[in-house]
């Protein structure tokens, strides 16, 4: 008890101090290590592997460096049941800060779900790229990772190299891939479309069309724990994934997984870092994510998960850099229009349900 007491009082002595000397010359309040922000954090974000490495990497730290605050974590498998649940609370939150998809936050900010952020708050705001903010200030990206195919090594000795592999009869009846509203199924809509000479966001015709001809190959449009551990286990052989989890879970199973980048493209999954309006405690809120987008939060992140950062002042290790996704160019992507998916989420949703899945 006489540390802790001792320590409090180092730290409030240092926040004190941080304070006359940001009075001193101008600035901003800028949330300090210690200080005497205090209460608690309420985070909705994704479950299994991503809690588990985020809590080890992020949250951890963050309790450690400011010891008055407590974070609870709601898990949830996907963007889209978080932005459910937060629609069901948007009277009275009862969340503070959600980390989910940009094509699901941008669906959050037009439903006023989200409040914006400002640098004299979040100071770390300063070192996200302006390609990487949001036009209108809501929550910036906080990480980046790509789409990619899941494969058994076995199967797989030389990794695929094209999407057309889930076409590939030699496969059929050993693929997963997760339905919309999973942004897995909307990008590998995009890409087919893009595949057949489309411009999907003027129609996905013919992307449908050969969507249906994979339909019946697919052993599950909803793997079970995940699409990760499908392969793994040997439910499948080939899969829709993430790069991220995918060099994670490669590195846990002596390699038995792998993945890869076709050579026609693919799209990046990125993550944003949201601020619930009308949040609880929106003070401790914003502490957490100005920590968020620290670069010593954003590269023990990359490092435990193979996330690439957001911000410009994080540092990777080389074995590291050379696994997260690249932000370069050096990648190929196809550009997916953060608004249109936004609005047409429900609506692709939807084919599937009623086109895609019943050709099975």
């Amino acid at each position: 008890m006489g540390f802790y007491t001792k320590y409090r009082t180092a730290a409030t002595a240092l926040a004190a101090a941080s304070v006359l000397a940001l009075s001193a010359c101008g600035g901003g309040s800028t949330p300090q290590a210690g200080s005497s922000t205090s209460g608690e954090v309420n985070i909705i974000a994704y479950a299994s592997v991503w809690q588990d490495q985020y809590t080890a990497a992020v949250i951890k730290p963050f309790e450690a460096k400011f010891p008055n605050i407590k974070v609870n974590y709601v898990a949830k498998r996907s963007s889209a049941d978080m932005l459910s649940a937060l629609q069901g609370q948007k009277s009275k939150p009862n969340t503070d800060v959600a980390i989910m998809d940009q094509s699901v936050s941008q669906s959050g900010n037009q439903q006023g779900l989200f409040a914006k952020i400002d640098q004299s708050t979040v100071p770390n705001l300063a070192n996200v790229p302006d390609k990487f903010k949001d036009k209108n200030g809501y929550g910036p990206v906080d990480m980046l990772d790509a789409i990619g195919l899941v494969y058994d090594t076995k199967t797989f000795p030389t990794p695929p190299s094209s999407w057309n592999a889930l076409w590939d009869k030699s496969n059929c009846g050993k693929v997963n891939v997760v339905a919309p509203p999973s942004l897995l199924g909307l990008s590998l809509t995009a890409i087919t479309s893009n595949m057949q000479g489309e411009d999907y966001t003027k129609s996905i015709d013919k992307g449908v069309a050969k969507l249906k001809q994979l339909a019946p190959c697919i052993q599950t449009f909803s793997p079970q724990p995940d699409e990760y551990q499908n392969v793994i286990t040997g439910q499948t052989v080939l899969g829709l994934g993430q790069n991220a989890r995918g060099q994670f879970y490669a590195d846990q199973t002596g390699k038995k997984i792998g993945v890869a980048f076709p050579k026609e493209g693919t799209a990046y999954q990125i993550n944003t870092i949201n601020l619930i309006k009308n949040a609880p405690h929106s003070a401790a809120a914003n502490t957490f994510i100005n920590y968020a987008l620290s670069a010593e939060a954003q590269e023990a992140f990359a490092k435990d998960l193979f996330y690439a950062p957001s911000v410009s002042n994080a540092v990777l290790p080389a074995d590291v850099k050379s696994r997260v996704v690249p932000t370069d160019g050096s990648l190929k992507i196809l550009p997916l229009d953060v608004d249109f998916m936004a609005s047409i989420r429900d609506k692709w949703t939807q084919t599937w349900k009623q086109e895609i899945i019943p050709a099975k």
